[in-house]
């Protein structure tokens, strides 16, 4: 048994105090060091993080740079070859489509079997380039696809005097028979014909699909789009736009009353949803083109242009165009009326140009020469990557025609002496259409996302 003298022995005893204290000390400093070298690597880390996103975003921006600069050389070369008639003939519509078309990659890759010079010349570019990662560009032609701005009603076009007609439209009920299509070619029924295709065929294969859109109404979703883009009161007079206005009081969105700049404004107006978006996605835009590049055309696109197509007239089509031992190009309306009318005989001549036209009256125009591209950078950087998507458009100026011999100097703008009637102002009888030039202005980007 221990004694209470024993026990205050005990307990007064401080011989080791000093070790406890220290080593108390030793852990509590350890721990702050192990903290403090972990938050400096976290920190090392960030910096190391943000200075490669941010050399990798300059990789992509150098990218969109080069890109642009391409687009400036292909607007060039057109102009130059569009005021050189000889070149005209020469330079066919392809080759200066390369200009912009192939894509590129920095480190330039060397193949295997490439000769010694080009290695030397792809090495020594390297080597005095101040670029260090790596980055692609690729330029996709967009010139293909309907705009969905064409729906927009502008008030300046709107009389507000109902007893006057205008030339506008009062209703923009849409006509639900399938035949419809053949004889309107406006955007809001040919979106209709196209969106009720994509989704007719899409739940004859989804059960579930079916199920959520089996009772799709397409006039209320057609008429929320065309009442959100459309000028403030250029609806009153149509009877429909009264169910719109009263759908975006129940939302939470108050109308644009303004023109789509953006596809993603798409997904915010009621009755669109992101399903229905992807179907369309790759057929209509919010870009200023209202150009058709047959060689880019889609199979949904040409059902439209021309609905009496088959399924297998369609497939026939780009057997025939992309053909890889032979492919096609079809640069002008005339050659796409060649394999219709001549050719496959599937449409008289007659009908194809009444068809045309019914398109070149709604502002649309046919031909190779792309005006609306899509331009995708991606910067590389050790582990981080940025990505640039940029919609560049290249504007056209008006046709502009040839001298000719017997214009009068300092004749005004309008029609002029001895020029017949219904001539397009500037021109004479002896100018010929081919010789009216078409010149391409500057890109400009209207619309950048970064992902």
């Amino acid at each position: 048994m221990v004694t209470k003298k024993e026990v205050k022995t005990i307990l007064g005893n401080q011989s080791g105090v000093a070790l406890m204290m220290v080593m108390t000390a030793m852990l509590l400093l350890m721990a702050i060091y192990g903290e403090f070298t972990f938050e400096s690597k976290i920190a090392r880390l960030k910096a190391t993080n943000i200075l490669d996103k941010s050399q990798a975003k300059l990789l992509a921006e150098s990218g969109l740079q080069l890109a642009m600069t391409r687009l400036r050389l292909y607007k060039e070369a057109f102009n130059t070859v569009q005021n050189n008639p000889n070149a005209k003939n020469m330079v066919p519509v392809q080759l200066l489509n390369q200009l912009w078309e192939v894509p590129f990659i920095y480190p330039i890759p060397v193949g295997k079997n490439a000769n010694s010079s080009f290695k030397a010349t792809v090495d020594l570019f390297a080597k005095e380039s101040l670029l260090d990662g790596e980055f692609k560009v690729s330029i996709q032609n967009l010139s293909n696809r309907m705009n969905l701005n064409l729906l927009r009603i502008d008030m300046t076009k709107v009389n507000p005097d109902p007893q006057v007609d205008d030339g506008q439209d009062d209703y923009s009920s849409l006509n639900l028979s399938d035949t419809a299509i053949l004889s309107d070619v406006s955007i809001d029924q040919s979106l209709y014909f196209l969106l009720k295709k994509l989704v007719d065929k899409k739940r004859e294969k989804d059960e579930s699909f079916d199920d959520r859109y089996s009772r799709l109404n397409y006039q209320e979703m057609i008429t929320n789009l065309k009442y959100y883009m459309s000028d403030y009161g250029s609806m009153l007079r149509d009877p429909l736009a009264g169910e719109a206005e009263a759908t975006y009081q129940r939302v939470p969105l108050a109308p644009k009353f303004g023109p789509l700049s953006s596809s993603s404004e798409l997904f915010s107006i009621p009755g669109w949803n992101d399903e229905l978006i992807e179907l369309i996605q790759n057929e209509f835009s919010v870009y200023p083109s209202t150009q058709i590049d047959f060689n880019k055309i889609t199979s949904n696109m040409l059902k439209i242009l021309i609905p009496t197509l088959t399924e297998e007239d369609i497939k026939e089509f780009f057997i025939w165009r992309d053909d890889p031992e032979q492919p096609r190009y079809i640069n002008s309306k005339a050659d796409f009326k060649k394999y219709i009318v001549d050719q496959e005989r599937l449409m008289n001549d007659t009908d194809f140009e009444e068809r045309m036209k019914q398109f070149e009256q709604k502002g649309f125009t046919f031909g190779s020469n792309p005006n609306l591209f899509k331009i995708v950078s991606e910067g590389s950087y050790n582990r981080a990557n940025y990505t640039l998507v940029a919609y560049v458009v290249l504007p056209k100026n008006a046709p502009t025609a040839a001298t000719n011999p017997g214009t009068q100097p300092g004749a005004q703008g309008g029609a002029q002496p001895g020029a017949q009637a219904g001539s397009p102002p500037g021109t004479t009888p002896g100018t010929a259409p081919q010789d009216q030039k078409t010149q391409l202005l500057e890109p400009r980007i209207i619309e950048i996302q970064i992902n």
